[in-house]
């Protein structure tokens, strides 16, 4: 069993920004927007609320498999070097413990990578052209099918990029933060890993019924106001991450800056929560 698996569960998401068509900016001088989605309230967790893509942990994103392909592609051992090579605070959910196939800064990417499939269709792969930080979303395949078939447990995520002769991309999601579900949660707590990810264009979307109610591309700044006015609901983690992007207006200075901290690791959060007369207060 690894570290608090018995209280908190292993989760991975990103956030995924795609530049405006034209480089265009927005009202609020933005000139990328934030892909974000609506829960159903059949989940199991955080029902109607608004999050970034991700989900749990799966023995599949573990797998020795991935070093099969990674070999059949000739991805060089530095190359994966780079994603491991982390000198900063490492959380729970990136130590690799007794019975880990690959190393966790890996696996917990490719559980991102899969999660962001499942629910929305859209596919990460590694750039083939010149390393620009951005990543490619890959649509030219039958998107719902292979979808159904990894959500359903029919085909593993791996066959798809064998499939497309693609690569994971690994490089392009970028160690973004990590956030602890609070202890007053009872039934369900994850240890959640965000990575953030970015697109040169906005990519379709392909949102899987059982989970997703709507999905949304809008600009941090206009998710945060929808939040303010009482039109969606963000969760903490939602509203803190999207505070801290809507700060910056450039999606080429979020990458520069992502590129730049991602070997200094990152420190988990964990709120505490307090009830008030008029309404909830959480504190890190």
């Amino acid at each position: 069993m690894r570290a608090y698996e018995k209280y908190w569960r292993d989760s991975a998401s990103v956030i995924i920004l795609a530049r405006n068509r034209h480089n265009e900016r927005d009202n609020h001088g933005y000139n990328y927007k934030v892909l974000v989605f609506k829960r159903t309230e059949n989940t199991s967790f955080l029902p109607n609320h608004i999050v970034f893509p991700g989900g749990s942990f799966d023995p599949q994103d573990d797998s020795t498999d991935w070093l099969r392909l990674f070999g059949e592609q000739r991805i060089p051992p530095e190359a994966l070097q780079t994603v491991t090579s982390v000198s900063g605070p490492r959380p729970h959910i990136f130590r690799r413990m007794e019975g880990d196939q690959l190393d966790r800064s890996i696996s917990v990417r490719l559980c991102a990578l899969r999660e962001c499939f499942e629910e929305l269709g859209v596919l990460l792969v590694a750039n083939k052209g010149p390393q620009t930080g951005f990543s490619v979303a890959r649509t030219d395949f039958n998107v719902r099918t292979w979808q159904a078939d990894v959500h359903d447990g029919r085909k593993a995520f791996r066959q798809l990029y064998e499939q497309l002769h693609e690569t994971p991309d690994l490089w392009g999601l970028y160690e973004w933060s990590t956030w602890m579900t609070p202890t007053h949660f009872r039934r369900k707590r994850f240890e959640t890993a965000f990575f953030l990810a970015a697109l040169n264009e906005v990519c379709p979307v392909l949102p899987e019924d059982y989970e997703v109610e709507e999905y949304m591309w809008e600009s941090p700044r206009n998710l945060l106001d929808a939040h303010s006015e009482g039109i969606l609901w963000l969760a903490p983690p939602q509203s803190y991450e999207l505070h801290r992007l809507s700060h910056v207006h450039d999606i080429d200075v979020i990458v520069r800056v992502a590129k730049a901290r991602k070997r200094f690791g990152t420190t988990p959060f964990c709120p505490v929560g307090f009830n008030a007369a008029d309404g909830y207060i959480g504190v890190l």
